[in-house]
């Protein structure tokens, strides 16, 4: 090759370097953008109080501390605190006197537990995405 001569430069090879330069930066630009989109977790609190077990023991309806019904996103987390001077069991937290149990729903589904004190009644908890 002479001083004369060039190298042209392949045809494409140019538009192959401009697509691996945009997907650099586009991806993390990307994950960036949902993570920071993404909202906070809930976390989602209810107290048992003090007395419950004894109210309960004496004939009495007691409201049950967690609603009915709830529906949460995973990433989400209850928490229940037992200020109650008996254990408190859901299906997915057990609970002794003075004990904060928290959980958090890592997956799409639906959580169903009944307190084992008294005449709670049944809770449903729908996690969606």
């Amino acid at each position: 090759m002479t001083d004369e001569e060039t190298v042209a430069p392949k045809k494409g090879s140019n538009a192959g370097m401009m697509t691996a330069i945009l997907l650099v930066v586009l991806i993390p630009l990307i994950v960036f953008l949902v993570v920071m989109i993404r909202p906070d977790p809930t976390t989602y609190r209810f107290t048992i109080a003090n007395g419950t077990r004894a109210t309960m023991d004496a004939g009495q309806t007691v409201a049950n501390p967690l609603p009915p019904a709830l529906t949460v996103k995973v990433g989400d987390s209850i928490e229940v605190i037992n200020n109650d001077t008996a254990p408190h069991t859901y299906a997915f937290l057990v609970l002794r006197p003075g004990e904060t149990g928290r959980y958090t729903f890592r997956n799409i589904g639906v959580f169903s537990g009944t307190c084992t004190v008294g005449d709670h009644k049944d809770v449903s908890i729908t996690v969606v995405g």
